[in-house]
């Protein structure tokens, strides 16, 4: 076997098929033809048998070469990307020339098409290409020159330039077509350099402008070392004395160039190009209160979840602090600034609220968190629709799949009192119930006192009603009251009942109809009051009935079933541990960092000195989130 051409494919279509065409009149007994399929959302297929097709999870083009060189038989190796095309004369003049020549390395002439005005064309075997054309498809390598060389899969982008300079072309003989061999398509869709462009693909570009690189500044050859395994480097220089740099680092004049981070000198040359905010699942809540079932749902849902995967929470609308700092640990909270935001799966909690223009993902879910309370309430258009219950899926009438709620079960030290509700005490919530209840258990002599936990104050209080700011310790309450009361007209899930039964405290509640859902048992764990409180003829025999009950909440079943929805082979990004002494901080707003010598934009996470995080903190710079 001659030659070995490897084409790593993804949602190639109709241009592989335009590439395939030219390849198939050029195929010989010579030559193999290796298409590794990366994980396209429609499987590669062909007609064609001279194809050997390997399909493999989506892992990016370098792992899709290393797979393909990791099955190569042939003595040289090309290289094609899905989207390209090439001379009609390609395979022909390769062979030829690995016949006459017997080279290590050829150099291919090429140009672009499709919008882009480049062109290479070679003269001469010593002629160079210009810089950022360091491309593995317009050379062709023996074999046995690239060895155990692979592509860096931390590299989404740059990884030829790695890879060239690991092959080490310099003291290898060298060849070279004059006549065009390779066409790169550069409006294709969906290319890689589009979608990097877009910020669906990861990048990392350091553009270091230092004017003079000297002997004494070798500490450079250990920071270009560790940056290369998975950025690229790029380094500014009119003098350049370390040649080691170059092993891990394109070295260049200087001149107009974009970049995720400039270090060294400032300079008019680079402009920055903003990445995007990425993480696996994004959970938009536009706001959290400071109490309510989405933030309930929210905070839960990061607690369980996170070990699983990277969690983003998104808002525009308002957060509160607290809801901020316990979602902290678990996950990234973002306030929206129309930053791109790129996620593989999107939750959407809102089901009224249009979805910000920035988010890019892969599948968009609504979590419906409500019923349908009004008729002329409709969900705004999602993939797909998950409800919290059976209740609120009836009350809207269409598909979907029900997933109730998780609850997070927590170690209770604190002493609460007697009576304890939890709600907005908006008009579905019932607040003329519990000022009528109040009213009957003060009309009958029975001694209360009620916490009501709720961001609402009444105009007129009622003897023994004590209503209180919503605070994230309610549990601790509700796990010493004598009974926790729920008096909505309405509830989708209720997470308070839930809490309620799992802390072991028993129940009054209006008949709503998801009771039976969330594992309410009437006489068992708790008592229903009607609607209409002044019905109920036996209050004194309830409050005063000593339950005792078995509940429990099977949050392990709805952690799979979230995991099935998910994916199950999907690791977190390991926490990274700041340096002895130094704090991760996430930026609180836009500033220019004069220690640090860079620009900062609100949600940056930085590690600095941890004295200077205290003084950044008491500042409004920072929020200290590790270390």
């Amino acid at each position: 076997m001659k030659l070995t051409i490897i084409i790593p494919y993804y949602n190639g279509g109709r241009y592989t098929e335009e590439l395939l065409k030219q390849l198939e009149p050029q195929i010989t007994k010579d030559v193999e033809v290796i298409l590794i399929d990366d994980g396209s959302k429609i499987p590669f297929t062909t007609d064609y048998d001279w194809i050997k097709v390997i399909r493999q999870k989506n892992a990016g083009a370098s792992a899709a070469r290393n797979t393909g060189l990791d099955h190569a038989k042939g003595d040289y190796i090309a290289f094609i990307d899905a989207d390209d095309l090439i001379s009609d004369k390609y395979i022909e003049t390769i062979l030829n020339k690995a016949k006459t020549d017997k080279f290590d390395y050829l150099y291919m002439s090429w140009r672009a098409f499709g919008g882009w005005n480049m062109d290479v064309h070679l003269v001469s075997i010593d002629q160079e290409f210009p810089p950022f054309n360091l491309c593995v498809w317009n050379r062709v390598y023996k074999r046995s020159m690239i060895g155990d060389v692979r592509f860096n899969v931390l590299k989404p982008c740059a990884e030829d330039a790695q890879f060239i300079r690991d092959v080490k072309e310099e003291g290898k003989k060298k060849s070279f077509v004059s006549e065009y061999m390779y066409f790169y398509r550069s409006n294709a869709e969906d290319s890689l350099t589009k979608r990097a462009k877009a910020g669906k693909v990861a990048t990392k570009r350091i553009v270091y402008n230092l004017p003079t690189v000297t002997k004494d500044m070798s500490y450079l050859i250990e920071e270009f070392k560790e940056l290369d395994k998975d950025t690229e480097v790029i380094l500014m220089t009119d003098r350049n004395d370390l040649s080691e740099l170059a092993n891990y680092a394109m070295i260049i004049k200087p001149m107009r160039i974009s970049g995720t981070e400039l270090r060294g000198e400032k300079t008019d040359l680079f402009r920055q190009v903003e990445q995007p905010h990425r993480t696996q699942v994004l959970i938009y809540v536009s706001q959290l209160y400071d109490i309510g079932g989405i933030e309930t749902w929210t905070y839960n849902f990061c607690r369980h979840m996170h070990k699983y995967y990277d969690l983003m929470v998104l808002w525009d609308k308002g957060m509160d602090p607290l809801q901020r700092k316990r979602l902290l640990p678990f996950a990234q909270v973002i306030r929206n600034t129309k930053k791109p935001i790129v996620c593989d799966t999107l939750l959407n909690c809102r089901t009224s609220v249009p979805l910000p223009t920035n988010i890019t993902y892969n599948q968009n879910i609504m979590i419906v968190h409500t019923c349908k309370m009004q008729k002329h309430w409709a969900l705004l258009g999602a993939e797909k629709y998950i409800f919290v219950s059976e209740a609120a899926q009836r009350s809207y009438g269409i598909e979907g799949e029900v997933i109730h709620n998780m609850t997070y079960p927590e170690k209770i030290n604190k002493k609460p009192l007697l009576l304890v509700s939890a709600t907005r005490l908006s008009w579905e919530k019932g607040e003329d119930r519990i000022q009528r209840l109040a009213a009957m258990l003060h009309a009958r002599g029975i001694l209360f006192t009620w916490l009501v936990f709720s961001d609402h104050k009444p105009q007129q209080y009622t003897d023994g009603l004590v209503y209180r700011q919503p605070t994230l310790d309610i549990k601790a309450y509700i796990k010493q009251a004598d009974w926790f009361i729920q008096l909505s007209t309405y509830e989708a899930f209720c997470y308070s009942i839930v809490e309620a039964l799992e802390l072991g405290t028993p129940v009054l509640t209006t008949p709503l109809d998801v009771l039976p859902e969330i594992g309410f048992k009437e006489g068992e764990n708790g008592f229903i009051i009607p609607f209409e409180v002044g019905e109920c003829k036996d209050l004194e025999k309830l409050l005063y009935t000593d339950l005792k009950f078995n509940y429990t909440y099977d949050n392990k079943k709805i952690v799979e079933q979230w995991r099935k929805e998910l994916g199950t082979d999907t690791t977190p990004t390991p926490k990274k541990e700041p340096r002895k002494g130094y704090k991760f901080v996430i930026a609180l707003r836009d500033y220019y960092d004069t220690p640090l010598n860079r620009s900062v934009k609100e949600n940056d996470v930085l590690e600095v000195p941890e004295k200077y995080a205290v003084v950044g903190v008491k500042q409004g710079f920072y929020e200290i989130i590790g270390g």
